[in-house]
């Protein structure tokens, strides 16, 4: 059987361990994070631990495709570092608490999966932005409609007609 003081020294170990598991982790979650960038370079997407957006670069060879194409090759990009911060986060408490842990089988089985490479367009050509002229085709809403106009009044018989300038009161 354990004196107390023996239990005691086990217990303040366990503690100490505890602490520099909990020291590692901040350590390893403040470091992670995430960036890639796009197969040629247009695009440079970086991530938080989180998988947040902190930073988005587009080069001017970036402006010269399609809006499609770019928004799909920032998504496309910014998947791809989330990807990398995810990693790091699961290696963080992998060196933690170890691979075989609940914590980090529970972190990795939310890992993003690897995405296939898209293939390259036949012709980077058909690929380029060619600007258009801005022009409204939808068509101009209808006109309100028109609003009831209010009958005029019928004339009365008392009405003598007289424009003068006179007063009806007395003078």
């Amino acid at each position: 059987m354990k004196t107390p003081e023996e239990w005691m020294r086990e217990f303040e170990g366990r503690i100490a361990d505890a602490k520099a598991k909990a020291a590692a982790i901040q350590q390893g979650l403040a470091n992670a994070g995430g960036s890639a960038s796009s197969p040629d370079g247009a695009v440079t997407v970086s991530v938080a631990p989180t998988g947040a957006l902190t930073d988005l670069r587009l080069t001017p060879a970036a402006m010269g495709k399609s809006p499609a194409a770019l928004s799909a090759e920032i998504m496309a990009t910014a998947r791809k570092a989330q990807r990398s911060a995810a990693n790091q986060v699961a290696e963080t408490f992998a060196a933690a608490a170890g691979a075989g842990s609940e914590t980090y089988r529970m972190i990795t089985e939310y890992l993003p999966p690897e995405e296939e490479p898209a293939p390259e367009p036949a012709r980077p050509e058909q690929a380029r932005f060619v600007p258009q002229p801005l022009v409204d085709e939808t068509p101009p809403p209808p006109p309100p409609p028109a609003r009831p106009r209010r009958p005029a009044p019928p004339p009365t018989d008392d009405d003598d007609g007289d424009f003068s300038d006179e007063s009806i009161y007395r003078k």
